[in-house]
């Protein structure tokens, strides 16, 4: 499914953007405005980075709400 989308992305830039169908410059907008969007709203991976002195530990415990349970994430 990507390479079609990739393929009519490519066909929406050479033919409506570049070229000058309103049809084919509707796709490339539709395909490029929905990966934007998706991009924008995907969930971020938290990331730490933690630096240990000797002698010291760290302890990873997963004390979060499972995502079915939970709210929506408010911008």
């Amino acid at each position: 499914m990507g390479r079609l989308v990739g393929l009519l992305k490519g066909q929406g830039f050479r033919k409506g953007v570049a070229g000058s169908s309103r049809p084919w410059m509707a796709v490339w907008v539709l395909i490029t405005a929905t990966r934007l969007a998706r991009k924008l709203t995907s969930r971020k991976a938290v990331v730490e980075r933690f630096t240990l002195k000797p002698g010291e530990s760290l302890i990873i415990t997963d004390l979060g709400v499972p995502e079915s349970e939970a709210p929506p994430v408010s911008p």
